[in-house]
């Protein structure tokens, strides 16, 4: 039996949070549900993408709903080293700009 996909935020020393694993149908709903959190008055918080090891439209889904949830807490979420195969499905989905995707990584 195959383990069920999974996903950690870890905080580095800089205050970037780094996304490793996979966010999947699988899963998508407790990440969803436990949106990236800022310190207290941040204006922005960088969540590095690069440690991917897939992406589907269920982590695509993840990413946007996280954008939405620190824009209602006032803060913004800036994806850093998306990788090309998320890059290309938010570029599908016409959601790239959205995401910040459409600037060099």
């Amino acid at each position: 039996m195959t383990a069920a996909p999974s996903y950690q935020l870890d905080n580095d020393a800089a205050g970037t949070l780094r996304l490793r694993g996979v966010i999947s149908f699988v899963n998508a709903a407790q990440a969803f549900a436990s949106p990236p959190q800022a310190g207290q008055r941040a204006a922005a918080l960088d969540v590095d993408l690069a440690a991917l090891e897939s992406a589907d439209s269920a982590t695509l889904a993840v990413l946007i709903a996280w954008s939405a949830a620190a824009r209602k807490r006032g803060t913004a979420l800036r994806y850093l080293r998306a990788p090309q195969g998320l890059r290309n499905l938010a570029k599908l989905a016409d959601v790239e700009e959205l995401l910040g995707f459409s600037q060099p990584s």
